[in-house]
């Protein structure tokens, strides 16, 4: 019997662990995402094929050199998950310790990357996957005029398995965080109208160890790279002077910073649910305007920046939800 992908026994589950090598299996430890397309695992085999003398024209031999889980997953961000998966990437997860709503940080300024483990159930409940020992290795949060603010995260798993005890999904009755949902956006240390959409981009260099296993021994984190984007109606020729002529008519050896902070929220009182991304030192390298055409369009303007870490961290995110308590395996 052929089935569907939108089957409703198929879910994705995540949770975090306590270290390398052991899987997060409390069902109150697990949470569940409403995914989007683009949600995917895969088993990786590298293989090797040798041709020897005496095998004629060939391959006589083949074994497996090794063994992974690559995958992604894609969601709108909702405040329960939103927080849950913040804690792993970027990490260093801290708490107000007050009743809800409750306000989680999270920063770059650490070093500690949590390992996690991931279910995924596949349409017909015909094949459950569980990932254990898995590390994601990027970030992406993308907002947009009128859209829910959506998250990418890949990842790299070692431990893979196709069976687990029964999961029912339970998933957080929430409305995402969407972009005009009371924002609050800044730039520039002012407040920025006429943006139509940002994207913050943070990728983790890794190195894969292997040793006596054909499965990874490690997934070492080496270094971080996060760049920003911001499209917004053209109306001040103020930031593309910055960029490019240091504010005044001519190109200036320096590279002009920035920063850039964004929020949005709804409810209220121990309902609020809100979400503050910030990038505070931003070093500005493009500003795009829209080509001259002649029909005639709104000008608009794409600024690209590199994050870096300056008096403070590079990147921070603060989740207020109803998570009453440290989020931690």
């Amino acid at each position: 019997m052929p089935y569907s992908s939108a089957d409703t026994n198929a879910f994705v589950a995540f949770g975090m662990q306590s270290a390398l090598g052991t899987p997060q299996t409390a069902a109150a430890k697990l949470r569940y995402m409403k995914y989007l397309s683009g949600t995917d695992v895969q088993g990786t085999i590298e293989a090797v094929d040798l041709r020897e003398g005496g095998d004629g024209l060939d391959y006589g031999y083949t074994y497996k050199k090794m063994q992974k889980v690559t995958g992604q997953i894609v969601i709108n961000a909702r405040p329960e998950v939103l927080g849950n998966l913040l804690a792993l990437l970027p990490g260093a997860a801290t708490w107000n310790g007050a009743s809800a709503p409750a306000i989680h940080t999270f920063h770059t300024g650490h070093a500690s990357h949590p390992w996690t483990t991931l279910f995924l159930q596949h349409p017909g409940s015909a094949l459950p996957q569980i990932v254990a020992d898995a590390r994601f290795t990027g970030l992406t949060i993308e907002g947009q005029s009128g859209e829910p603010l959506k998250l990418t995260m890949p990842f790299i798993g070692i431990q893979h398995g196709a069976s687990y005890a029964a999961l029912t999904p339970t998933y957080y009755s929430e409305e995402p965080f969407v972009f005009h949902y009371a924002p609050t956006y800044v730039l520039d240390g002012a407040a920025a109208t006429g943006i139509t959409g940002f994207r913050i981009d943070m990728q983790l260099g890794v190195e894969e160890l292997q040793s006596q296993a054909v499965l990874l021994d490690e997934i070492v984190v080496q270094n971080r790279d996060t760049n920003f984007e911001l499209t917004r109606r053209f109306e001040d020729p103020a930031l593309w002077k910055k960029v490019y002529m240091a504010g005044g008519v001519t190109p200036s050896q320096s590279i002009a910073t920035t920063a850039f902070r964004g929020d949005m929220l709804y409810g209220a009182a121990a309902a609020l649910r809100q979400v503050r991304l910030e990038l505070p030192l931003l070093s500005l390298r493009a500003n795009a305007l829209t080509e001259l055409d002649p029909d005639g369009k709104t000008v608009m303007e794409t600024v690209s920046a590199k994050a870096l870490k300056g008096a403070t961290h590079a990147f921070w995110a603060q989740v207020t939800n109803a998570h009453a308590s440290a989020i931690a395996p």
